[in-house]
């Protein structure tokens, strides 16, 4: 039998048949010349209604929705609350029909994969707990994706859906566009420039999603034939894109040439199959310079056109700060990650852990310079391959390339359109697959698919484009009979349980006082509300979020009682997140007044073992066990800390010289003195772009001053004077007060013969303590004792001891003291 023939067979048998729900119903509205049954693709009825109603809500809300100040996990808690929606309308479509349809998609194999591989990484993964609250990101997505494939949506559907999407991509961008022209003010984004911020917050974020949207709601401008919807569809394409263009972001700039490029080539391809290229190739010339002229006119003689031409030259620019250089640099760190875990990656959204690790260190210095951190690959491909090594990204790119298959089947099949519904079709499934092609363009550049508007659109998109598919194709859905009534309720409660989750209302609970059976259980649920997702998980991210930023905001203002009440809630609801243990670990810091307690440290340490290779942490914890006198495991961390971070790495090697210089191993203290000091001509950003690095980075000065005193002091341990006095002055140079560099330079005047200088020094300051008073009064019996005093030099020696005995002791040990206690002997 003729393939095209048995095609189109199938075809009329499946339009013949009206799915509603997850059930049939046949509508007898007119025959064909066939004499085969056929249906209105705009006919309702209550069961169509009721299952497209979650969907709407699915599309239409979490674009717009922001609870409180947190709005990422809000739009994925919304978009859970939909799905469960499906879930309660699927139980009930099937119970009341006994059947249930499912439309098995092309890519729903390696999509299955692609999942059990993510949710699998978490068993080699550093920390399962970012695995866990990346799938919380995508879980609603795909659940949409599966369920469109149970409803068996048309047209109508597909056309209610896209309308609600136009709404929202319209107040999105309407909102954003006004800040543009200047109507409302434009808020400074994290570097503190303007930024036209709307629900998503940065532009960035919404101009993603409006990549997913855009593309099928211009499909209905081509036709839809109510001219009302019409002018719905065309004014939210135009202010739209509009926005997309005027919000001047550039991983959005790549995602919309892309479309605009493959539109043109589709649509030029489609109206080739009815009019002979010859026939409108002048039209084509005439566009094509009439396009040109207007993009000269614009880019050279408008303001805007300048700021845009500016913004692509910034996006190609090299230097710190620059975009092009922070993506290569990121992407570079990531080949690293690679490298070192090629097969199965490092696990589901731990790429943002070992970013610490193999961030270059220029990429650690200016991404600083913005106060920023590069937690992500800024390329989704590059990521994921990180992530989930060759064997992900490979079930990866087989999806795009399904997908890909799956839009030229179409268009191959639509070749010979003749029916006006096949030419729907046609522009609905290009609108689809466009859109999923736009946001693939612009993850090149961007995180794309980890970020609520643009993944939840991803999937739906998908899910449609394969029932697009399945209805060109003449694919019939599965079909399963159901006669018992607890049966039939399974497919609903299942998707709704999955969207719904765990029911952890209070939180994950911390289990420190049960016992027994009691502590069992309590570990039992901590360990299903950490390795849930649904509803409730992403509630509470949303909560830990907000209760974090409450808890930030009382500790600017020293209400460290109220800022710990709201550490320790986000702590509850989170899952977990580092960030909290380190702010915690300040905020008793403060609480104490400076003083290190057990607390501090054990939150340090919790920080750290969630994200080993976070440079700075580790530094501190370091530090504060040398402070602490545990000077051999301080010095441990220290060292540590230089794995990662590189912009740490100067630091932690003046506190390293510092620590030897206490242990009394002044040769390793010189050591990493010199290290520290070279490590700063080291800094690339100062080396090759002779930019000095902020203070929030580190103080340069105050990394320098550590490095002289512990080499200057070292020096004047080993009795090497000349050499102490060069790094003690070059010390005082920068601290000139600093007790310390004060002490150790009047002793090496006093060893020096250079009388005058130590007394000069020794009467500049008055101590702040018992320490410096006793090492002043030490220093100037010396001083007296070496201009033969000795008198004056007893007098003060004495003083000394009264402050601190073991200063007797030590003058025995002094080159002029020693003298006058023996003589005195």
């Amino acid at each position: 039998m003729d393939t095209k023939k048995e095609q189109g067979k199938l075809k009329k048998e499946f339009k013949a048949q009206k799915i509603s729900g997850v059930g049939k119903s046949i509508t007898e509205t007119g025959k064909s010349k066939s004499g085969k049954t056929e249906v209105s693709s705009e006919s309702w009825d209550f069961d169509s209604v009721l299952k497209v109603i979650p969907f709407v809500i699915y599309a239409f809300l979490p674009p717009l929705f922001k609870y409180e100040i947190e709005y990422v996990w809000s739009k994925i808690s919304v978009a859970y609350l939909a799905t469960a929606l499906v879930g309660i309308v699927l139980a009930y479509i099937t119970l009341k029909l006994k059947k249930v349809y499912f439309n098995f998609p092309k890519t729903f194999i390696p999509v299955v994969l692609f999942l059990v591989l993510g949710s699998a990484s978490a068993i080699w993964a550093y920390n399962p707990y970012k695995t866990q609250n990346l799938a919380v990101m995508i879980a609603p997505g795909v659940l949409a994706y599966i369920t469109l494939q149970l409803f068996l949506f048309q047209r109508k559907e597909i056309k209610v859906i896209a309308f609600f999407s136009a709404i929202s991509a319209s107040i999105v961008s309407g909102y954003g566009f006004l800040q543009v022209i200047g109507v409302f003010p434009m808020p400074p984004d994290q570097y503190g420039a303007p930024n036209p911020i709307t629900t998503f917050g940065l532009s960035n974020f919404a101009v993603e999603y409006l990549l997913t949207v855009f593309p099928i709601i211009l499909a209905f401008v081509f036709i839809e034939k109510n001219i009302v919807m019409r002018v719905v569809f065309a004014s939210s394409s135009l202010i739209t894109f509009l926005y997309m263009v005027a919000a001047k972001n550039r991983a959005g700039w790549v995602g919309l040439i892309a479309f605009i490029i493959f539109f043109l080539l589709i649509y030029l391809a489609h109206i080739t199959r009815k009019v002979p290229l010859s026939k409108i190739a002048k039209y084509l010339a005439l566009g094509v310079v009439g396009t040109s002229i207007f993009l000269f006119i614009f880019f050279t003689q408008t303001k805007f056109g300048g700021e845009m031409i500016a913004r692509f030259k910034s996006f190609v620019a090299v230097g710190p700060g620059s975009s092009v250089s922070t993506r290569l640099l990121a992407w570079s760190g990531g080949l690293e990650m690679i490298k070192e875990n090629p097969i199965i990656g490092v696990g589901g959204g731990n790429f943002e852990i070992y970013s610490w690790k193999y961030a270059p260190r220029l990429l650690d210095e200016g991404t600083i310079f913005t106060n920023t951190r590069v937690d992500k690959a800024h390329n989704e491909f590059l990521q994921i391959f990180a992530d989930l090594g060759i064997v992900g990204f490979t079930i990866f790119i087989s999806i795009i390339f399904i997908i890909l298959k799956l839009y030229l089947d179409i268009f191959s099949k639509t070749r010979e359109i003749k029916k006006e519904e096949d030419e729907e079709l046609f522009f609905i499934a290009t609108g689809l697959f466009l859109g999923i092609l736009s946001l693939l363009a612009s993850a090149s550049f961007n995180f794309s698919l980890q970020w609520p508007g643009s993944v939840l659109m991803f999937w739906l998109n998908l899910g449609l484009l394969e029932l697009i598919h399945s209805y060109i194709s003449g694919q019939k859905p599965i079909e399963f009979e159901i006669n018992k009534k607890l049966v039939a309720l399974l497919p609903g409660l299942g998707v709704f349980v999955a969207s719904i989750g765990a029911p952890c209302v209070d939180g994950i609970p911390f289990c420190t006082k049960e016992t027994g059976f009691s502590q069992f259980s309590c570990q039992v649920k901590r360990k299903i509300c950490r390795a849930s997702v649904g509803f409730f998980a992403s509630r509470n991210l949303m909560l830990a979020e907000i209760y974090y930023r409450i808890a930030q905001w009382q500790k600017r203002f020293r209400n460290f009682d109220i800022s710990e009440r709201y550490y320790l809630a986000s702590l509850q609801h989170d899952n977990p997140a580092e960030r909290t243990y380190y702010d915690l670990a300040y905020l008793y810091l403060g609480k104490s007044g400076g003083a290190l307690t057990q607390r501090t440290i054990d939150l340090l340490e919790q920080t750290i073992k969630y994200v080993p290779y976070f440079g700075k942490g580790v530094r501190e914890l370091g530090n504060m066990y040398v402070q602490l006198g545990q000077i051999d495991k301080g010095i441990e961390y220290l060292l540590r800390s230089t794995d990662s971070n590189p912009a740490n790495i100067p630091e932690a090697y003046a506190l390293v010289a510092n620590a030897y210089f206490m242990k009394g191993d002044y040769q390793k203290a010189i050591e990493y003195g010199q290290k520290a000091l070279e490590e700063i001509d080291n800094s690339p950003s100062w080396k090759y772009y002779k930019i000095p690095l902020p203070d929030r980075v580190f103080d340069v000065n105050s990394v320098r001053f550590m490095a002289y005193f512990a080499i200057g002091a070292s020096y004047a341990q080993l009795k090497d004077y000349d050499s102490a006095q060069k790094y003690l002055e070059l010390a005082q140079s920068i601290k000139p007060q600093d007790m310390r560099v004060l002490i150790n330079l009047s002793t090496v005047y006093i060893n020096k013969g250079e009388f005058d200088k130590a007394e000069g020094i020794l009467n500049s300051f008055e101590p702040q303590d018992f320490k410096e008073k006793g090492a002043k009064l030490f220093n100037l019996a010396s001083l007296y004792a070496a201009r033969g005093d000795k008198e004056k030099a007893l007098e003060y020696l004495k003083a000394a001891s009264e402050v601190d005995p073991t200063l007797f002791d030590r003058a025995f040990r002094d080159k002029y003291l020693k003298n006058i206690l023996r003589n005195e002997n």
